[in-house]
């Protein structure tokens, strides 16, 4: 596992070592000696174990959940930069929303946590491996296997990047400052860096060590899902943005997802287990993930949801693209009970919708607070006793109880929804929007730093099949077939009926984009709430040419408002109606598709040339 402390303690090791030479004695021709006691690029990158070291620091690209402190998961902050989900807490609406969005100055950082930036960092780390491996003492399949490993996570990084900025500089090998021919050099057209990524990624599938280096190490299943993601992004992207070879990069996406489909034929029974479990070695479906332990590699995130710094909601608009349990969208369910109180929102619902939002109920607080009985109402019971039977294990029970240490015996919150503006005297666990976000919650102990360790999946089959479905019907070759390898594989554990392709027709869903295929839309429904909140909606707006889904305004629930003392916004200002935050917005530009290059990367290499319309 790629999280192992001797591991780290390897690379940390290792790290060190490549720090530039220390001053090593006093011999008149020390500047051309090669150091005996210290590593260099000359001697570090020897033999197989040197490379196996090294490459354990190129996983920190993958952020995960966050370490310590840092309360975000995976890309999740770019989600409430879409429909997905709203940041409600004043200045932090959607730069691009409301066009606040400016050109920076710098770059930024290359790791996950600002995958957006203009920054090279990281690749030269690879490349740094790369460059050595010819040199080195290692047989052949050892150095193609090496090669393989710096193929991917080069590719990881251009595919962030190609996402970003389309056309940006392709660097082969490690730079210096004399590089200066690269250094000062145009962009490379998106045509180059596109096909560079994807034929790197084609030879490590073919050369990288099956089984890599181990239990969730990069192997050739983690090639295969990257090209799979890469090649949807980048197809649909030429698609509908106008660009050439589309179906070079659709195809790719499909016949690499193929590929995974018999190697990983079922998924976890319950949706909460892929993100709440405390080791998901072995888990149904699980590709490649990033492993925590306890007050070694643990993380923030189940702490912050439970406090009072957790300001992420689930939009109106989101919430209702989760079907009915008849398998039917709202606008055309049956069984649909309408909005007009969150619990008849929530009844007969996909069940990946109480995963991921916060159910509706109430009860009454006792002495100690971690007390409490059910309230005089029993309707206010109703998914109390649906989450105790769906999430027992997990700690996804209701009510919700604010961090502690125990995660146990907590403060007990009364009520969902539960407002910033109206929480009777608990400030722990509010939103403004009433849709309160808590995929990543559980009632996990905490270790002794009040962190938690439960792993985050990187990639998944899930997601697989759902690139496989997309770009077949992009391909168009989308059949029921299809969709029983792939969709109907998800549905059972949300409790749903089948996809069945035939009965998609023009009326399905009234609330369906006219300008989308009744099926697409289906397809893009299935991605939307199955990957809800896991950083993928942003990129998937802007590949499908969609960004005027920001256009909206980000609403909550419905309500009354005097049942709140009048104390909530709502939209339209009348005495009941759908909870508000941020105002209508701007609205979407053009040239958001692309970000922005920074001015200092523009003053420092003339060759450049801004994103257009900037």
């Amino acid at each position: 596992m790629f999280i192992k402390l001797l591991n780290m303690k390897k690379y940390l090791f290792y790290a060190a070592t490549l720090l530039p030479l220390l001053w090593a004695g006093c011999k008149k021709d020390f500047l051309t000696q090669t150091p005996k006691t210290q590593l260099t690029t000359a001697t570090a990158f020897n033999n197989y174990n040197n490379f196996q070291t090294y490459a354990w620091g190129l996983y920190d690209y993958f952020n995960g959940y966050g370490n310590g402190s840092v309360a975000y998961p995976n890309d999740f902050n770019s989600e409430y930069n879409t429909d997905n989900l709203s940041y409600t807490l004043a200045g932090q609406q959607s730069v691009y929303a409301f066009q606040t969005k400016i050109i920076p100055g710098t770059g930024g950082t290359s790791t996950s946590l600002a995958i957006s930036g203009w920054n090279f960092a990281y690749i030269r780390q690879v490349n740094v491996m790369l460059d050595n491996i010819d040199q080195s003492t290692m047989v052949q399949t050892d150095k193609d296997h090496w090669r393989s490993v710096g193929y991917f996570f080069r590719a990881l990084r251009y595919y962030d990047l190609i996402a970003a900025f389309g056309n940006v500089p392709w660097v082969e090998h490690a730079l210096t400052d004399t590089s200066k021919s690269v250094l000062f050099a145009a962009a490379t057209p998106r045509d180059v860096v596109a096909s560079n990524i994807l034929s790197n990624l084609e030879f490590a599938e073919a050369h990288i060590k099956p089984a890599g280096e181990g239990v969730n190490t990069i192997n050739v299943n983690c090639v295969r899902a990257l090209i799979s993601r890469f090649g949807l992004f980048e197809g649909t992207w030429r698609k509908y943005h106008g660009l050439a070879n589309a179906d070079t990069y659709l195809q790719a996406c499909a016949t690499y997802s193929a590929k995974l489909l018999p190697t990983f034929p079922t998924i976890a029974s319950n949706y909460d287990d892929v993100y709440n479990s405390e080791d998901l070695t072995g888990q149904p479906g699980i590709i490649l993930f990033k492993q925590y332990a306890p007050n070694l590699t643990d993380h923030g995130t189940v702490r912050y949801m439970g406090s009072t710094s957790w300001n992420i909601d689930v939009t109106k608009d989101a919430v209702e693209s989760y079907l009915c349990t008849d398998g039917m969208p709202i606008t055309t369910s049956t069984v649909y009970a309408g909005d007009k109180t969150m619990y008849n929102a929530f009844r007969n619902r996909d069940r990946r919708l109480y995963y991921t939002v916060v159910p509706p109920f109430k009860v009454t607080i006792g002495s100690p607070p971690f007390n409490w009985t059910y309230d005089s109402k029993p309707a206010d019971a109703e998914y109390i006793t649906l989450m105790n039977t769906l999430s027992p294990s997990k700690g996804k029970v209701l009510p919700m109880v604010a961090w502690s240490a125990t995660m146990q015996t907590g403060l007990v919150l009364n009520m969902s929804p539960h407002f910033r503006n109206f929480n009777g005297g608990q400030p722990q666990g509010v939103g403004e929007l009433g849709y309160f976000f808590w995929k990543y919650y559980n009632r996990t102990p905490l270790d002794v730093s009040n962190n938690s360790t439960n792993d985050c999946p990187l990639f998944r089959i899930e997601e697989v099949w759902l690139n496989y479905a997309e770009a077949e019907f992009e391909l168009g070759g989308f059949t029921q077939a299809i969709a029983n390898q792939t969709i109907n594989k998800l549905r059972p554990r949300a409790n749903l009926p089948n996809m069945v392709v035939s009965n998609i027709t023009a009326s399905f869903d009234a609330n369906r984009d006219p300008s989308v295929d009744p099926v697409l839309w289906e397809i893009r429904r299935e991605r939307r709430v199955e990957l809800m909140g896991d950083g993928f909606r942003f990129n998937d707006l802007k590949r499908w040419m969609k960004g005027t889904y920001l256009n909206k305004q980000q609403l909550g629930v419905w309500v009354n408002n005097s049942d709140y003392n009048n104390k909530l916004s709502i939209s339209g200002g009348g005495p009941s109606g759908y909870v508000q935050f941020f105002g209508v917005p701007a609205g979407w530009l053009d040239k958001y598709y692309l970000e922005p290059v920074p001015t200092q990367e523009l003053a420092l290499n003339p060759q450049l040339k801004q994103s257009p319309s900037w």
